[in-house]
């Protein structure tokens, strides 16, 4: 996984990601969202650090979907979705983003451990469970 930056964006994995959703029909985008974050939480631990950095990705998506604004300054983060009702953040879609989040965060994650004694670890780290604590907490 080649990162430029701790974002969720940052990473080729996410911007690859990115445009598979661009290029999904907009009635398909919350389904897409969807089957990428499934995927994550049925890996759990063994979730692959390009996987995980695409359901990053779309976590981060589901959080711009609920807050209606601008994700993190990437030039990569999805922006055409601004202003659209492509993917609802449900309470659902949100549990799932979460749970994700956990998989990618959780000890001895093949995520975490591709950052393991990396100068930026803790960063990154930080970077995921902020992300996670933002999606706990928007308001739709």
């Amino acid at each position: 996984m080649a990162t430029w930056q701790l974002g969720p964006f940052d990473n080729d994995d996410a911007v690859e990601w990115c445009g598979r959703l661009e290029d999904t029909a907009p009635d398909q985008r919350e389904s897409f969202v969807r089957r990428t974050l499934e995927a994550a939480v049925l890996a759990g631990h063994a979730l692959a650090p390009e996987d995980a950095a695409q359901a990053i990705a779309a976590a981060a998506t589901v959080l711009q979907s609920i807050a209606g604004t601008r994700a993190p300054d990437s030039a990569y983060a999805p922006h055409f979705l601004l202003g659209r009702k492509d993917i609802r953040a449900t309470p659902p879609l949100r549990s799932l983003a979460t749970r994700a989040l956990d998989a990618a965060l959780a000890q001895g994650s093949r995520w975490r451990l591709r950052w393991a004694e990396d100068v930026e670890e803790e960063e990154a780290f930080v970077v995921i469970e902020e992300l996670r604590n933002s999606l706990a907490s928007a308001r739709p």
